[in-house]
């Protein structure tokens, strides 16, 4: 009887160790799920489960769960790595690593990954210079023959790569337009830029940019136009972005009537996308570049762009630019205004 009594007493407890020892999950309102355990950041609990693929919950809905035999990478607050197998127990997780137990409050836990993924993970901290860069083009072509003899070109492309740390930004565009019957040449400009951000906390970052172009529709022989600064991310979802910049720069220009302009300005401006959909997206940017040592020299420019996907790698595009020069050189006009439509293609991995 009393050994009945024992076996009653005990069973539960023993299925539950077992359960601990298995990779599961509790979650506060009773339910358990079984699986792998992928990863934690901090929000986010993911499973790999044989029946539903990777499940995502909520780290706060988590009661307790258990690594089983499989080994996870435990970030601390203070950064340091521990490597075992992982139990929670009450308001503690227990890692069992090779150089002993540790217990470590669970407030005190920033992430768990699986080795591979740790691994993956530190890469993607300090990738190569020619890693991880991702980004697209695209050229707009028209042509008339016959009665009219008109070529019109846009080309533009833009290359991205960004860590946890920086980024690097580098653009060009293009935009030709000629009517050789008539001998006119309606459009011909380039312009780039090849811009750094540093972050300096979740929300400010410093740059440091140099940007040049000519346009013979103005007269402009060249414009360059280093400058640095900082920037402000007041809005930044999965959907929506948002930078306001605030910085100082110095330009030189050349003009075809010998005019030569050298400008200690500053930079205002915001830098404005967002995603409609996972294929359609939409792009604004406003700068105001007042100079310093010319008070009544300033310049504007503003664009907008919209790129929709057409399958994995092409898309369609429609681009305005307007760049406003308030003390032109005589002949031409304040206003310089483009707009483009095109095809364009996309490279690099989609970041996850």
């Amino acid at each position: 009887m009393l050994k009945q009594a024992l076996s009653l007493f005990f069973l539960p407890l023993l299925c539950s160790a077992a359960i601990l020892q298995a990779e599961e999950v509790s979650l506060k309102n009773g339910d358990h799920l079984s699986g792998t355990i992928v990863s934690m950041d901090g929000k986010k609990l993911v499973l790999k489960t044989t029946y539903a693929g990777d499940v995502s919950i909520d780290w706060g809905e988590v009661s307790q769960f258990s690594s089983g035999k499989q080994s996870l990478v435990v970030t601390k607050t203070d950064q340091q790595l521990v490597l075992g197998t992982v139990t929670s127990e009450g308001a503690d997780i227990i890692v069992a690593a090779a150089q002993g137990v540790q217990r470590v409050p669970r407030t005190d836990v920033v992430a768990m990954r699986s080795p591979s993924d740790q691994a993956a993970y530190e890469k993607s901290l300090h990738p190569g210079m020619l890693e991880d860069w991702t980004g697209g083009g695209s050229v707009g072509l028209a042509l008339a023959r016959g009665n009219s003899q008109t070529t019109n070109l846009a080309l533009a492309f833009n290359a991205l790569r960004k860590t946890s740390n920086d980024e690097w930004i580098v653009q060009a565009a293009s935009v030709y337009s000629t009517d050789e019957k008539l001998g006119v040449t309606s459009a011909n400009t380039f312009g780039g830029l090849i811009r750094y951000d540093r972050n300096i906390s979740k929300r400010w970052f410093a740059y440091g940019v140099f940007a040049g172009m000519y346009d013979a529709l103005q007269l402009l022989n060249y414009r360059i136009m280093p400058g640095a600064g900082l920037g402000y991310h007041a809005i930044a979802t999965s959907t929506t972005t948002l930078d306001l910049l605030g910085g100082l720069g110095y330009t030189r220009e050349s003009y075809y009537d010998g005019t030569i302009n050298n400008l200690f300005t500053a930079t205002l401006g915001d830098e404005f996308a967002h995603k409609f959909t996972p294929n359609t997206s939409l792009t604004q940017n406003l700068y105001y570049l007042p100079s310093l040592n010319d008070t009544s020299n300033y310049r504007v420019n503003f664009s907008v762009g919209m790129a929709t996907k057409l399958n994995g790698w092409m898309t369609a595009n429609a681009n305005f630019l307007e760049q406003y020069v308030n003390q032109p050189v005589p002949g031409t006009k304040h206003n310089n205004v483009l707009f483009t439509t095109g095809l364009g293609f996309t490279f690099g991995a989609k970041k996850k």
